[in-house]
């Protein structure tokens, strides 16, 4: 019979981290002010940001897809193993029933 290894732990974390750039992706830095970094730097960075919005946007929307494609994979293998587990017990009866 051919073996099937999927790598359930990596695809699940690599879930969980898109799922955190989704949530960090909209976040501005703080916690400095133009007298900390100057003028010219604090300008820099707010053009970078106002520039940077629209790529924003999509790196959002990509990783939301990879994210939620990671959580089907995860959950189409779990599937596909519970039901071959089934399939090896008598009359593919489930353990409890």
């Amino acid at each position: 019979m051919a073996e099937i290894e999927m790598p359930g732990d990596e695809v699940e974390r690599l879930g969980g981290l898109l799922r955190r750039v989704v949530e960090l992706i909209d976040t501005r830095p703080s916690g400095f002010t133009v007298e900390d970094v100057g003028p010219p730097l604090a300008r820099s960075g707010t053009n970078f940001d106002d520039v940077w919005k629209d790529g924003r946007v999509q790196v959002k929307r990509n990783s939301k897809d990879l994210k939620d494609a990671c959580e089907a994979i995860v959950k189409a293998f779990d599937d596909f193993d519970r039901q071959m587990g089934d399939s090896l017990k008598p009359d593919g009866a489930r353990p409890g029933r």
